[in-house]
C-alpha cells in the first residue's frame, strides 16, 4: 500500500477532524501534524493518540514543515478561517502569504508527493501551491467543489425521495459565489434529472440556492465547517492510497483561463490522472466561463 505517511499542515478544526477521519477509515500508517502553535498541536496529538488502539495507524506525532514536505500525501488546511459574512475571496491576501511561506519552508518537497489544498479560497490557494511547490500540476490539486457536489446530491435525493448514492450531479467552477450546478448532465439512476417527474424548475432553483449557501449557513450558526470537508479529504486520500481512480469535482489547472477551478477529475495514486469533458448546455458553458473569469480577475487584482 502506497502513500501511507500523511502530513496535515494546520491543527485547527479542519486539520484535526481530518486526522480523526483518516484514523477511523483505517487507511493511513502514520500521520504528521504541523501547526504554528506547538502547545495546541501537542494537545491535539495527545487527544488523537487515544484512538490509536482502534485504528491501523501506527503513530501520530508533531512534525516540522521540512519533515511534512517528505510525506506521501500533504494536506494543507492552514490559514485564517472564514468569518460570518465574509466571502471566500476576501481571505485571499492573508492566506496567500501563509501558503507561500509554507511552500517555501517545506522545500525540497518529496518529488512523488501528492499535495492536497483545502485552505480557502481553495482555487486561488491551489494555484499558489502549484506555482511554489516545484511539483507537476497533476500532483497538486484542491478539494474544490467536491463537498458542494455531495451537498447537491443530498439535496436532490431528499427532494425526490431516493438514496443519495442514486444521484449523479456536480457543482462546477469556483468553490464560491460563482459556482453552478450542471443540471443538463445530472441523473438519477440513469434518468436525466431534467426529465425526472415532479421535479420543477422552482425545485431546482431552491436546491441550487441551498447548496451554494450551506457553508455560509453553517458558519453563521456555529462559526466554521469541518465535519463534511474532513470526510471528503479522507475519501480523496483513500482514492490515492488504493489507486481507486474515482471521479470527484476537484480544483485543477485550466490552461485556457490560467486558473484552477473544479471539473470532474479522475484521482489515483499519481494524483489527477485526467479530467472528464462533462457535456454542458450553452447556458452552463457561459456560467463556467464567467466563473473562470471571476477567478482570473481575483488573481490579477492580487498580482497587482
Amino acid at each position: 500500500m502506497k502513500h501511507t505517511k500523511i502530513a496535515i499542515i494546520g491543527a485547527g478544526r479542519v486539520g484535526t477532524t481530518t486526522a480523526y477521519a483518516l484514523m477511523l477509515k483505517n487507511i493511513v500508517g502514520e500521520i504528521l501534524l504541523v501547526d504554528i502553535d506547538p502547545q495546541r498541536c501537542k494537545g491535539e496529538i495527545f487527544d488523537l493518540a487515544d484512538t490509536l488502539s482502534f485504528s491501523t495507524a501506527s503513530n501520530i506525532h508533531e512534525a516540522t514543515l521540512t519533515q511534512a514536505g517528505q510525506a506521501d500525501i500533504i494536506i494543507l488546511t492552514a490559514g485564517i478561517a472564514q468569518k460570518p459574512g465574509q466571502s471566500r475571496t476576501e481571505l485571499l491576501n492573508t492566506n496567500h502569504a501563509i501558503i507561500t511561506d509554507i511552500m517555501r519552508d517545506m522545500q525540497p518537497i518529496n518529488k512523488n508527493a501528492i499535495l492536497l489544498m483545502v485552505t480557502n479560497p481553495v482555487d486561488l490557494m491551489t494555484l499558489c501551491a502549484q506555482e511554489h511547490a516545484g511539483l507537476p500540476r497533476n500532483q497538486v490539486f484542491g478539494s474544490g467543489t467536491f463537498l458542494d457536489s455531495t451537498r447537491l446530491q443530498l439535496a436532490i435525493a431528499n427532494s425526490v425521495g431516493v438514496a443519495e448514492e442514486s444521484v449523479q450531479a456536480y457543482i462546477l467552477g469556483e468553490h464560491g459565489d460563482s459556482q453552478f450546478p450542471a443540471w443538463s448532465s445530472a441523473q438519477i439512476s440513469g434518468i436525466p434529472l431534467l426529465k425526472f417527474p415532479d421535479l420543477t424548475e422552482a425545485d431546482l432553483l431552491k436546491i441550487a440556492h441551498q447548496t451554494k449557501n450551506k457553508a455560509y449557513d453553517i458558519i453563521r450558526c456555529k462559526g466554521s465547517t469541518f465535519f463534511g470537508i474532513a470526510t471528503c479529504i479522507a475519501a480523496l486520500c483513500e482514492s490515492i492510497i488504493f489507486n481507486q481512480k474515482k471521479v470527484f469535482t476537484l480544483s485543477v489547472f485550466n490552461q485556457e483561463f490560467g486558473v484552477c477551478l473544479s471539473v470532474p477529475a479522475v484521482l489515483g495514486e499519481r494524483g489527477i490522472e485526467k479530467t472528464l469533458p462533462l457535456p454542458l448546455s450553452v447556458e452552463e458553458q457561459k456560467q463556467f466561463t464567467a466563473s473562470a473569469q471571476a477567478l482570473r480577475r481575483s488573481k490579477e487584482s492580487f498580482d497587482q
